[in-house]
């Protein structure tokens, strides 16, 4: 047995599901049983509660006799252990280790992979934003600072020859999305260029992204 990982998930995913009594007495099972190696023990309940828990303060009383069958009950309901007879010297019980008990230890779900190449980035809302925060926060054409209450979804291949994929969608402002309407982003880009929207630098490193965007070189931040 890995008593490191018995504790571990005892801690982490049964003991919050147990009360402070409960606690006690499956510990002090586990530890006259399957600490042991048994896989059975019968323990008498009118002496060994007394070495299980007691109350708070100096004048902390054990649980009383009654408590601590109401208990075994409790555990056993919640598939703790199991009551498997009664003899004139305790109790006969089994424990079952946390992984022993359904649904105490919930299996990790697989991750979903996402198809970036099916999602549609112009019509769903959260995918919208996604691509302002791949654009961080800035107009694809004229890096103007955008927020999510300004910016539009921009189709760099106008419809209906373009598609809703994310590399064919920028995050851009409504004035550059109004001021390119069905020009090509390239031409789009060289006439901002010529008006001075940009300097030389931005206007390489836009065509730059440009080709990387479709490419699909530029995925939006998806966890």
């Amino acid at each position: 047995m890995d008593y490191r990982e018995f504790f571990i998930q005892f801690q982490d995913h049964l003991a919050p599901k147990l009360d402070t009594y409960e606690q006690a007495i499956y510990l002090y099972i586990f530890r006259h049983s399957r600490l042991l190696g048994i896989e059975e023990v019968t323990i008498g309940f009118k002496s060994a509660r007394i070495r299980m828990a007691c109350g708070i303060g100096e004048k902390g009383k054990p649980m009383s006799e009654n408590s601590a069958y109401v208990k075994l009950a409790s555990l056993q309901e919640k598939g703790c252990i199991s009551i498997l007879r009664t003899t004139h010297t305790g109790r006969a019980l089994k424990l079952h280790l946390p992984n022993e008990i359904p649904g105490v230890i919930q299996e990790a779900q697989p991750e979903v992979e996402l198809d970036l190449e099916s999602m549609d980035f112009f019509n769903v809302p959260e995918n919208r934003v996604l691509l302002l925060k791949r654009e961080d926060f800035r107009c694809f054409y004229t890096l103007q600072s955008l927020d999510e209450s300004n910016f539009v979804v921009e189709h760099v291949v106008s419809r209906p020859e373009g598609n809703n994929s994310y590399k064919n969608l920028v995050a851009a402002s409504r004035e550059a999305n109004n001021k390119k309407g069905a020009t090509s982003a390239e031409d789009f880009l060289r006439r901002l260029f010529r008006e001075g929207y940009l300097s030389e630098t931005e206007f390489q490193e836009r065509n730059r992204k440009l080709t990387l965007l479709k490419a699909g070189e530029l995925k939006p931040p998806i966890s």
